[in-house]
C-alpha cells in the first residue's frame, strides 16, 4: 500500500497529523454505519425495481465499511516514528 504511504505523507506535509487522518476515517466509517443502519431497518415496500437498488446500495456502503476499515488498520500499523520520517 505505498500509495497510502504517499497519501499520509501528502496529508501530514498539509499539517494533518495521523490521528487527524484516522478521525477522518472513523467519522466516515460512522456516517456509512448510520446510513446502512437506516437502509436495513427501513422496512417499507418499495417494489421488486426499488428493492433490487437498496440490495446495491447495501452491498456499496458494506464495501466501503470494509475499506475504511482495511485503512484504518493499515494507517494504525505505521510506527509513528514512520509517520514524523515523512514530514521532513
Amino acid at each position: 500500500m505505498d500509495w497510502v504511504e504517499v497519501l499520509l505523507k501528502k496529508s501530514c506535509e498539509k499539517t494533518l497529523t495521523k490521528g487527524e487522518v484516522l478521525h477522518s476515517l472513523f467519522h466516515m466509517i460512522e456516517v456509512n454505519e448510520n446510513t446502512l443502519n437506516h437502509i436495513q431497518l427501513d422496512s417499507r415496500d418499495f417494489g421488486p425495481e426499488l428493492e433490487e437498488l437498496k440490495a446495491t446500495e447495501i452491498k456499496d456502503i458494506e464495501f466501503h465499511l470494509k475499506y475504511y476499515r482495511g485503512l484504518v488498520n493499515y494507517i494504525s500499523s505505521i510506527p509513528e516514528n514512520k509517520v514524523l520520517e515523512n514530514r521532513t
